[in-house]
């Protein structure tokens, strides 16, 4: 299954271009739009919310507390590069609006994971206990052009 969100205005797009009787044989393009949980799964950067939990895992195991700030911020904004970079170069996600809202909804995730946000005086982990499952339940509804 394609990464990219497919809209019906890529479907038409599709069809209207001589792409599809090209296409090798055995290659189908989509029948229809990506429905409310396609899109939830293709906007959460899964592999990406994974890989951070690993590392910054592994950071906790420091003992100097500067130290593992340092590096939480640090991994934080490296995953923020990381999840377009991932998107584009390995699932071939083009649309932008799809870069932002998985970018989002990565930065969401490592919120209510607590992440370099906790070591903020004004963080409390109830913020991201809420925040979490309201943008996952409403950032799907969006469909991504």
């Amino acid at each position: 299954m394609p990464r990219e969100i497919l809209s019906t205005r890529n479907i038409q797009k599709y069809n209207q271009t001589e792409t599809a009787s090209k296409l090798p044989t055995g290659t189908a393009y989509p029948a229809t739009k990506d429905g409310y949980f396609d899109r939830l799964f293709k906007y959460i950067p899964a592999e990406l919310v994974a890989g951070y939990i690993f590392v910054i895992g592994v950071v906790k195991q420091l003992t100097d507390a500067g130290e593992i700030r340092v590096f939480q911020w640090l991994l934080f904004a490296l995953f923020c590069i990381l999840t377009p970079l991932y998107l584009w170069r390995v699932q071939k996600v083009l649309k932008i609006q799809q870069h932002v809202i998985s970018l989002l909804s990565f930065i969401v995730w490592v919120f209510a994971l607590g992440g370099p946000f906790a070591l903020c005086s004004w963080y409390n982990p109830v913020y991201g206990s809420i925040l979490l499952p309201v943008f996952t339940l409403l950032v799907a509804i969006w469909a991504a052009e």
